[in-house]
């Protein structure tokens, strides 16, 4: 019964922080920390304790899996220096100021190199939900940094927990030897699993096994780089980019479509209940707090807060300078470096990883007694992620503006002109394609003018204003709502059967996405 209770409970939070935060602009992982920390102090859930193996096991593959797959490889190719420099370099950095901060405030020194570890990355769901509006490039460059540098971040949060526990001790060269071998058996083991699921899949035309499939692969790249000792968070995100490289020529159309169905909807409730179940942990975790007051804990927040943040701009203003003088174009043609730095900078939110990290920490050393000030970690955590989001999330579109940054203005010239591209070979490709199928006359002629008129809609949309593009949707929207309505009247007065009615809506469906498009964040 108290699972079913969890359940509902985590669902429902989610749904109502997601609706609020989407309708009064507060940054809904805000909310539902907030609703966590309610929930928290009442009953089943005041006393949950969560089994910190299994949060880093069943939340970071699926949300690091579903990020990489929808990355832009091209534009990591282009700034593969910057998001190098930004994800392993800066999260080296924020590690160590944190640690010394939280030091200087007499944490112990291991719980503090934890905390350094816990709060280097960023996040890259939250980069795509607050950050959306930048342009591509900055934006991609944003988004690998926070696939990638959850990998690093993690490989030297397994160490500094060995030292927190007791388990283990190693001085810099050891760590550095284990974070160069856990990185490179990570990225093998995601090659490895990337490659044999595209073999697979090139063999399998089956949506419902394919998802199988889908669901499978991080998972299993994160169990072999285990296995192995290696970093499964990189091989989760090396398996996602390998099929997102090979998936448009071995995954089918209907596969795909429930594929990322499924990532959506999977995901979008794994980073709510995260944070809602982070919320819920924090009344524990005050009442648990020995070492300190809470208002010196929450001085640790504030002052912690501002080192991650005047971390990150030092580091990126101090990139942008060292550029200037290498003459190097590693951030692009943009003007105003430092405008676009200070953007750069002030994207740099926490999120899901590091609440998964928080939440990891072993509840007992290797003794059996309590770990050190876990319950000051996350505490710590949990309200810098709040305020980063809160001060951050909310000023960003200000920040923005004052760069006199826009958004991706190449992309629907590049979408037209692939839409076009395409169309022109689909139609030289018709006679060939007829006479291997040995279609008639009649289909070739309606299935021409059908792909002319698409032709000619796609040529004339660049010459028409965003405007009257916005109404011509409307209006074929509109036209298709009534076409449901008969439909779904005929299935009412059953003069059409109810899989006669589903295979009408599955029609109407892909002509829905069609003028809609993937989704809001696509």
């Amino acid at each position: 019964m108290e699972v079913l209770v969890l359940i509902v409970a985590l669902g429902g939070t989610v749904l109502i922080g997601t609706t609020l935060g989407g309708r009064y602009r507060v940054a809904p992982p805000v909310l539902l920390i907030s609703f966590g920390v309610l929930l928290g102090l009442a009953p089943p859930l005041s006393e949950l304790t969560l089994e910190p193996d299994l949060v880093l096991v069943i939340f970071l593959p699926a949300i690091l899996y579903r990020e990489s797959l929808t990355i832009s490889l091209r534009e990591i190719r282009a700034n593969l220096p910057s998001i190098g420099l930004l994800a392993v370099v800066l999260v080296v950095l924020t590690t160590v100021t944190v640690s010394m901060t939280a030091q200087a405030f007499g944490v112990n020194p291991a719980a503090a190199w934890v905390l350094g570890a816990v709060l280097a990355p960023t996040d890259a769901a939250a980069v795509t939900g607050l950050a959306k509006r930048l342009p591509r490039r900055l934006l991609t460059t944003l988004h690998a940094e926070s696939l990638i540098n959850d990998g690093t971040a993690l490989v030297l949060f397994a160490v500094t927990v060995g030292l927190l526990t007791e388990h283990a001790s190693a001085g810099p060269l050891g760590i550095g030897e284990e974070f160069v071998g856990a990185s490179a058996g990570g990225v093998l083991a995601g090659l490895v699993v990337g490659a044999i699921v595209v073999l697979i899949r090139k063999r399998l035309d089956d949506p419902l096994r394919e998802g199988a499939l889908s669901v499978l692969t991080p998972f299993g790249a994160f169990l072999l780089a285990e296995v192995v000792h290696a970093s499964g968070v990189l091989a989760v995100v090396v398996a996602g980019l390998v099929l997102a490289y090979a998936g448009p020529r071995v995954i089918r159309a209907r596969s795909r479509v429930l594929a990322y169905a499924f990532w959506d909807l999977s995901t979008f409730l794994i980073n709510g209940g995260l944070f809602v179940l982070l919320g819920s942990q924090i009344p524990r975790a005050v009442r648990g707090i020995t070492s300190t007051s809470p208002g010196r804990a929450l001085m640790i927040v504030v002052v912690v807060t501002v080192v991650v943040v005047g971390t990150r701009l030092a580091f990126i203003y101090l990139f942008i300078e060292s550029a200037k003088l290498l003459h190097s174009r590693v951030l692009g043609r943009q003007p105003n470096g430092w405008r676009v730095g200070t953007v750069a900078g002030w994207s740099g939110f926490r999120g899901a990883v590091s609440l998964a990290a928080a939440l990891a920490v072993p509840t007992t050393a290797a003794a059996g007694r309590p770990v050190a000030e876990r319950d000051l970690i996350v505490f710590v955590t949990a309200l810098v992620i709040v305020l980063i989001m809160l001060i951050q999330g909310t000023t960003l579109p200000l920040v923005v503006r004052w760069a006199g940054m826009t958004g991706d203005p190449g992309r629907a010239s590049e979408l037209r002109q692939a839409r076009r591209r395409a169309t022109e070979v689909g139609l030289d490709m018709l006679p060939q394609v007829a006479a291997e199928v040995g279609a008639g006359e009649d289909a070739i002629r309606r299935l021409r003018a059908e792909y002319e008129r698409h032709l000619e809609d796609v040529n004339e949309g660049g010459g028409s204003t965003a405007e009257e593009r916005r109404l011509e949707r409307q209006l074929r929207l509109g036209v298709l709502a009534h076409k449901r309505r008969e439909v779904t009247r005929l299935r009412d007065n059953r003069e059409i059967d109810d899989i006669v009615l589903q295979d009408l809506q599955a029609a109407l469906d892909n002509e829905e996405i069609r003028l809609l498009g993937r989704g809001p964040n696509d």
